[in-house]
């Protein structure tokens, strides 16, 4: 029986079918492949190529200019100057306690106030060297600014031998009147770790100096320009690579600011509003003064005693920063559009027009003033005794009768005052291109439930009305209130800055006259208030003795009482001039000066225009 073989396999092959579609995937990658590195490098190479220089290159930033702030005639207020400064690239940096030990003798300085500024900038407190070199390699920190032409001569020497170490001249703010218009143009600083974290997605980088008040504040955008500086080659360890030399960055120069400050004006104001404070003879004092275009909303001059000088803040001269804010008198604060207080008799424009618009009282009525109202149960007195007998409502405007307006008050209660007095803008900011301002305040029955704890009654309309009570203003709402009596009931929002120009040429903005509303008063109510206000220096004006020959003005004077009367009032005055054709309203406020708005706030404004319009004193 012969064996039975088992079948042949067939040997193995790849089908042809899988050949062909393995091939035609590789044939697709290297395509793809192909195609991908003809757009990185053709196409897109130029493009990847300056992101991967950029990746190489840092950029050791020197500030720009800021712009230059103007007077509407165009007098400088604000400026940047060359200043010599020396800062350290903390990456650059070999021997960091040889190098500031050096320095601190250069520069005459103690090392020790070289190392805190070191370890202690921008907000933060770094633990050592070490720290600031890794979370700022490029810097620089500055150590020392505004150096001497000598100082810069000595270190100029031996900078070669100090690594890290780098001199160079940077714009420094410069304000050339020095205390005057401080708190109208503010001052700049280094900015903090917060302001960068706030700021960075705008473009401010960790070594900025910025606004931090007044109009440096409110314009920084426009202001602060773009920095340039040098360009150094970092390796992967982001290293500088040293021998490699790249083209500096030149810095763009920022906005100019051209405002509508009339700085002769200017100085007048801040002179009359210093001298009259200073001769009370109490350093404790404080005032303002407030000057405006009734007709545009433009501020003429905006002056706070007392004042600072806000170059120490850009030099950085810490012991006048410090001395500055512990001082009791409060300098840095701007009382022009910060400071709320009762307003006195001035609010008397307000009630005035609000009681002949509501038809409670008519121009020619003739009532007898026997100075005091009852007010719902409460007999409200007159300063004067006996009031004016029978009278109108000009000559009792122009003679500030109290007992006059309780009853005006009185009879429009505290409903109508409270619209009247927000309608004038009481109780609301008036959105002037500064900040820090305040509302001031009118009382409400829901706010006297918080403050006090009782509701509000009606007999403080009587008070209210009079300017006292739990009402409060700024200087800058009451010469706005002024400047809406003038006009005719316009109530504009005050401005600053009238242009913003690019340094090399061109408007950025130019400002018109902005309209809050107009107030709804009649136009022979506005009419009666300017009459009274015109014959204040009459015989039973209450400015009486102050006029000025070839100048008629107008005004209306306040005083406000504080702790219930036994506190020194708070004295005011409000001002316009010519009478016939206005060409500024001011108002002038004096806080807790004791004395009356016709012996201390008055003179103030008697003062600024005799020498504004260059009339005999």
């Amino acid at each position: 029986m012969r064996p039975i073989n088992p079948p042949r396999r067939e040997p193995w092959r790849l089908p042809a079918w899988r050949l062909v579609a393995f091939a035609a995937l590789i044939v697709v990658a290297l395509s793809a492949l192909i195609a991908r590195l003809i757009v990185v490098q053709l196409v897109d190479g130029q493009r990847y190529r300056a992101a991967a220089q950029a990746n190489q290159i840092r950029l050791i930033p020197v500030a720009a200019p800021r712009g230059v702030i103007y007077d509407r005639h165009g007098a400088v207020i604000a400026r940047s100057r060359p200043s010599f400064v020396v800062g350290l690239i903390p990456s650059q940096v070999t021997n960091p306690y040889g190098e500031l030990a050096s320095l601190a003798q250069i520069l005459g300085i103690d090392e020790r106030a070289l190392w805190y500024r070191l370890l202690h900038h921008r907000g933060i407190t770094y633990a050592d060297f070490q720290a600031v070199a890794q979370n700022e390699p490029y810097g620089p920190v500055i150590l020392a600014t505004d150096l001497p032409v000598a100082v810069v001569a000595r270190l100029s020497e031996v900078l070669s031998n100090l690594a890290g170490v780098d001199l160079e001249v940077q714009p420094m703010r410069d304000y050339p009147r020095g205390k005057l218009a401080s708190h109208l143009v503010g001052y700049v600083g280094a900015i903090t770790q917060d302001e960068y974290e706030r700021l960075k997605n705008a473009g401010y980088s960790p070594n900025d100096v910025i606004g931090k008040d007044g109009l440096e504040f409110t314009y920084d955008s426009y202001l602060r320009g773009l920095p340039g500086g040098e360009r150094v080659v970092v390796d992967a360890t982001g290293a500088v690579v040293s021998g490699a030399k790249l083209p500096s960055k030149p810095p763009v120069p920022g906005d100019t600011l051209v405002t509508s400050i009339d700085w002769r004006l200017q100085q007048i104001a801040e002179g009359a509003l210093a001298q009259e404070i200073r001769g009370l003879g109490r350093r404790s004092l404080s005032g303002a003064v407030v000057a405006e275009d009734p007709w545009t909303g433009e501020i003429l001059a905006l002056a706070s005693y007392p004042n600072y000088d806000p170059n120490d803040f850009a030099a950085d001269r810490w012991k006048r920063i410090a001395y500055d804010l512990a001082d009791s008198t409060q300098p840095l604060f701007n009382r022009a559009i910060a400071a709320a207080t009762p307003t006195g008799s001035t609010f008397k424009m307000v009630t005035g027009s609000a009681a002949l618009t509501e038809g409670v009282v008519k121009v020619d009525q003739v009532i007898d003033d026997t100075g005091g109202w009852d007010c719902g149960g409460y007999y409200a007195r007159d300063i004067a005794a006996g009031g004016l007998g029978d009278t109108t409502f000009v000559p009792a405007l122009a003679a500030s009768s109290d007992g006059y307006f309780f009853r005006l008050s009185w009879w429009l209660g505290n409903a109508r005052l409270r619209k009247y007095a927000l309608a004038f803008g009481l109780d609301a900011k008036t959105g002037i291109d500064l900040p820090g301002e305040n509302e001031g305040n009118w009382p409400t029955n829901a706010w006297e439930m918080r403050a006090f704890g009782v509701p509000m009654e009606p007999s403080e309309a009587c008070f209210l009305g009079i300017g006292q009570g739990a009402m409060q203003a700024t200087p800058l709402q009451m010469v706005n209130v002024a400047s809406a009596v003038i006009n005719g009931g316009t109530l504009y929002e005050p401005q600053i800055v009238r242009e913003i120009r690019r340094p090399m040429g061109g408007t950025v903005k130019r400002s018109s006259p902005l309209v809050i509303r107009h107030v709804p008063v009649t136009p022979e109510a506005l009419a009666a208030v300017r009459a009274g206000m015109a014959r204040v220096t009459d015989p039973g004006g209450t400015a009486y003795g102050l006029a000025i020959d070839g100048l008629p003005f107008s005004g209306k004077t306040g005083t406000a009482e504080t702790q219930g009367g036994n506190g020194p009032n708070t004295t005011w005055f409000i001002a316009w001039a010519p009478t016939a054709h206005p060409r500024l309203a001011i108002a002038v406020f004096v806080d807790r000066s004791g004395g009356y708005g016709a012996t201390v706030a008055a003179p103030i404004a008697r003062q600024i225009l005799v020498k504004y319009f260059n009339k005999k004193g």
